[in-house]
């Protein structure tokens, strides 16, 4: 299985082209994703722009409080993995990208991103940024500890590359995206293709959730789960990186996932590789797992809600890199 990063995309000139965020059904609007995006529940995704050296980026990131935004651990890892060379990181909000934001004043990749090297397999791509000042007129998001996912259906939402299943991404980020997709499996499972061969995700961490883009009416190319896809099937671009994975949980949207790689399976099933065309996957790093170290930076969740959790995880060094 090949993987890339879902969500840095460099640009050189320093200008960014506004264009939608990942990729959709060839036979749905394109208005149905970015009217999805739209709603008030998912007002808290927002974008993240910085500078290393004289690169720009772009990815995406939610408010998990007030000065809080959480996002992937390949966004704030900068040069060495534990934040160094970035600088002028700011996180804004809106139907699209503007290059106006409130300023960074940490990034912090998670202990277990750093020292893993960067391993996307080890489900610990994880990273909170530090505001310079509260947004107060958004709602952070909710996030779950205890529901079982597998199964579920998840909205995934970002400022990512676009395009449909048929000709991958072919665009630049800039817009806000949302789309949909069953959490088909997680790391450790042995599950079934399009196919009918089996596909094993052994030696990946179960922090890793998974979903594919199924292609209307060809079965083959599903990579697991069922072969029928969902009325707004939709898979992650570059640009996508940090940005949310939401449920439905009693009528309330939670948080409960990170944007992080796409992967594509060997031939014959994906001769492409990983440019999220039909066939290829998605990997999203759980939150379930990691609210101890969110609580002990941020101060979020409420500690009431830590009960739910998998402890151990809380040992883990803290880095932080200021601007």
């Amino acid at each position: 299985m090949s993987l890339i990063c879902a969500g840095m995309v460099c640009f050189l000139s320093g200008t960014l082209h506004v264009c939608q965020a990942g990729t959709i059904r060839d036979d749905v609007a394109d208005s149905f994703y970015t009217s999805l995006a739209q709603q008030s529940v998912y007002d808290s995704v927002g974008f993240l722009t910085w500078s290393i050296g004289s690169s720009g980026y772009i990815a995406s990131g939610t408010l998990i409080a007030p000065d809080w935004v959480l996002t992937a651990g390949h966004v704030v890892g900068g040069t060495d993995d534990n934040g160094a060379g970035v600088s002028g990181m700011i996180f804004g909000m809106g139907p699209t990208y503007n290059g106006i934001g409130i300023s960074a004043t940490e990034w912090i990749p998670y202990g277990g991103w750093s020292s893993s090297g960067g391993n996307l397999w080890a489900g610990v791509d994880l990273g909170l940024v530090h505001l310079s000042q509260a947004i107060t007129n958004v709602a952070p998001a909710q996030m779950d500890f205890s529901t079982s996912l597998l199964g579920l259906l998840g909205t995934s939402v970002g400022y990512g590359r676009s395009g449909t299943g048929l000709t991958g991404m072919n665009t630049n980020p800039g817009v806000k995206r949302a789309g949909q997709n069953v959490i088909d499996a997680q790391g450790g499972m042995l599950t079934t293709m399009g196919n009918g061969s089996l596909l094993d995700l052994d030696g990946i961490s179960s922090t890793v959730l998974f979903y594919d883009f199924d292609k209307p009416a060809e079965s083959v190319l599903s990579s697991m789960g069922s072969t029928a896809p969902v009325a707004l099937e939709y898979l992650i671009g570059n640009g996508d990186s940090g940005g949310a994975l939401f449920i439905d949980v009693g009528g309330v949207t939670k948080l409960v996932g990170v944007n992080s790689f796409l992967a594509s399976l060997p031939d014959p099933l994906d001769t492409t590789g990983p440019n999220g065309d039909y066939g290829d996957l998605a990997g999203v790093v759980s939150v379930q797992s990691f609210g101890n170290w969110i609580y002990e930076v941020t101060g979020v969740p409420e500690p009431s809600g830590l009960s739910l959790l998998l402890l151990g995880l809380s040992g883990l060094a803290l880095v932080r890199r200021r601007k």
